[in-house]
């Protein structure tokens, strides 16, 4: 009886120490509390090594500092990537892994990271690039490390590239700034001007255009279509008048061949992007774009 009590006690071991494998090495939190979030993921998963991705996401007011790495180390990327073999024997004891957050304005000078990342309100995420004179910079998005898509483009001149993106559920994903000598290096999937005519009632007032880029099989007729890039552009004034904004989706060099490819649009109440209630304009009917191309269209009123 004894010897059959300490077996099943080994046995239940194995088995907590492989459920508790299943789950992140490390246990991601926030300091102060309120300062932001981190939104962790295991991107990869083989035999003999896992990835796991902690990005920290500031809170309104708000800017990354730093990690504390456990048992000890810092990293001063807001992006952290984590690897290990799962077949090496590791403690069982919580391993924490902090994100520091300090007040925006406390930090006396602009951080000389690549990106710094901040949510903004409750539906968007602003992404910063303190860029360089003569330098081009795109950023790309993905949730899954492995896929990634153009966001935006921008020309460096010595002051911060900023570009506002919606909030996704299931988590924000990660991002990626490329540089290049000119703008041309960088060339998107589609870029164009929308316009629109603007009305007496909302004079004086800004609001907020989503566009974006969809992919989808045409061989296929009962799959929906993918998300393949979007753009959130701000402070559009929608007052009297004919009004004009330019953007630029995605990266050619992603496209697929054997798909085909089509833009939405639409305007929002400012602070509002997504609510189909918040909606003043849209772009009508079904546009399909090739890759790369200009498209240029008039948005209706709602």
């Amino acid at each position: 009886m004894k010897k059959f009590a300490i077996i099943y006690a080994a046995s239940f071991f194995l088995s907590l120490v492989t459920s508790l494998g299943q789950g992140l090495f490390y246990w991601p939190q926030a300091s102060p509390a309120d300062g932001g979030t981190v939104n962790s993921s295991i991107a990869s998963k083989a035999e003999e090594a896992i990835v796991e991705h902690y990005q920290a996401v500031p809170a309104p007011g708000y800017v990354f500092d730093s990690w504390s790495l456990y048992p000890r180390g810092e990293h001063d990327e807001s992006l952290y990537v984590h690897t290990y073999d799962p077949r090496l024997f590791y403690t069982q004891e919580i391993k924490p892994i902090t994100a520091h957050f300090v007040k925006a304005d406390t930090v006396a000078e602009p951080s000389e990271k690549d990106l710094e990342i901040r949510r903004k309100g409750d539906n968007q995420m602003e992404l910063t690039v303190f860029s360089k004179p003569g330098v081009a910079y795109k950023l790309y998005g993905s949730m899954n490390m492995l896929d990634w898509s153009a966001v935006g483009v921008g020309e460096g001149n010595g002051e911060e590239q900023v570009w506002t993106l919606p909030m996704r559920q299931g988590g924000n994903g990660y991002f990626r700034v490329v540089k290049a000598d000119n703008v041309e290096d960088l060339e998107s999937a589609v870029f164009g001007e929308l316009s629109f005519q603007g009305a007496p009632q909302f004079g004086g007032q800004s609001a907020s255009a989503w566009v974006r880029l969809w992919e989808y099989d045409p061989r296929i007729a009962d799959k929906g279509a993918d998300l393949f890039a979007e753009q959130i552009i701000e402070e559009i004034l929608v007052g009297p008048g004919l009004k004009r904004f330019r953007f630029e989706l995605g990266d050619k060099s992603k496209a697929n061949p054997n798909r085909n490819y089509y833009i939405t649009a639409a305007i929002y109440e400012k602070g509002r992007v997504g609510d189909v209630n918040a909606r003043i304009y849209f772009l009508d009917g079904f546009n399909r774009v090739d890759i790369p191309s200009e498209f240029s269209a008039i948005l209706k009123p709602l």
